[in-house]
């Protein structure tokens, strides 16, 4: 006996829908890993402006200061106003006319800090990354960069960002 005779309407066999719920799960087993990765995605991609910005505003600063980037004061030259020579200040003055680059050290999305820390010699950047810091300035090459022990970071890091 058909279900069409005793409802008066059409229904779907059993082996119609088994064939529907293995089309929706494989559906969702392709998506969801997908959706997954959105928060990864989005730390990328605020690590990458984070980085460019920095290295965008260290060019700004050494096309204003007759070559030289910033030293041991990079955050207070970044974030201050300064003379040709780098001195810094909190207030804008006739001698100090350049500046503040940046507003405040952005935060690194993977450690969630802003915290800077120094390489002194041409040597040292691709050294050791600490996991309780949230990056590293070069004051001999000018070199911004993500101090996390994220490996995934180096090839992030890679991306040319208007590297000094």
């Amino acid at each position: 006996m058909l279900a069409t005779e005793t409802t008066g309407r059409p229904a779907f066999s059993m082996m119609e829908l088994v064939i529907v719920m293995v089309i929706i799960g494989i559906l969702a087993a392709i998506a969801i890993p997908r959706m997954g990765g959105g928060a990864e995605n989005a730390k990328v991609q605020a690590l990458q402006a984070s980085l460019q910005e920095v290295r965008n505003r260290i060019e700004v600063y050494k096309a204003e200061h007759e070559g030289k980037i910033p030293d041991l004061q990079f955050v207070a030259q970044m974030t201050q106003y300064t003379d040709v020579l780098g001195n810094v200040s909190d207030k804008p003055a006739p001698k100090f006319l350049f500046g503040p680059y940046l507003n405040a050290i952005p935060k690194n999305p993977y450690s969630g800090l802003d915290t800077v820390r120094f390489l002194t010699s041409a040597g040292e950047s691709g050294g050791a990354r600490s996991v309780d810091r949230g990056w590293t300035y070069n004051v001999v090459t000018g070199e911004f960069a993500a101090d996390c022990s994220d490996a995934r970071l180096t090839t992030v890091e890679a991306i040319p960002l208007n590297k000094l």
